[in-house]
């Protein structure tokens, strides 16, 4: 990614992920931030999945979430980001990076429904 200035809240917090073949991977849910008091904030990852989005619901409803969805999260770094905007498109594949997990437990349950 080039060193432009990104409006994280615009350009990257609930915009969909599309991974380098252009296959939509999910929504980026929430930011891993690196820096402390006085520092510069560095985004050092995109969160994807029930556990990140969840923490964003009032105090009562992220347990429920996670109790019915799940708690996975999952972790793109920074760096595997191509390009922001509309879409964020990675560099890499969804498989090589993780995000197709729940496409593989519907395969799996549809797999078993039929038999």
């Amino acid at each position: 990614m080039n060193d432009e200035i990104v409006d994280l809240m615009r350009d990257v917090l609930d915009h969909e992920i599309v991974d380098c073949n252009d296959v939509p991977c999910g929504m980026a849910d929430d930011l891993e931030l690196l820096g402390g008091p006085g520092s510069t904030l560095v985004v050092a990852a995109i969160l994807v999945g029930t556990g990140a989005w969840s923490r964003r619901l009032p105090w009562f409803l992220p347990r429920l979430a996670q109790a019915a969805l799940g708690r996975n999260v999952t972790r793109i770094p920074w760096a595997e980001v191509a390009v922001t905007g509309d879409r964020l498109k990675l560099k890499s594949t969804a498989k090589d990076l993780g995000l197709n997990t729940g496409d593989v437990e519907v395969e799996r349950w549809f797999k078993r429904a039929r038999r």
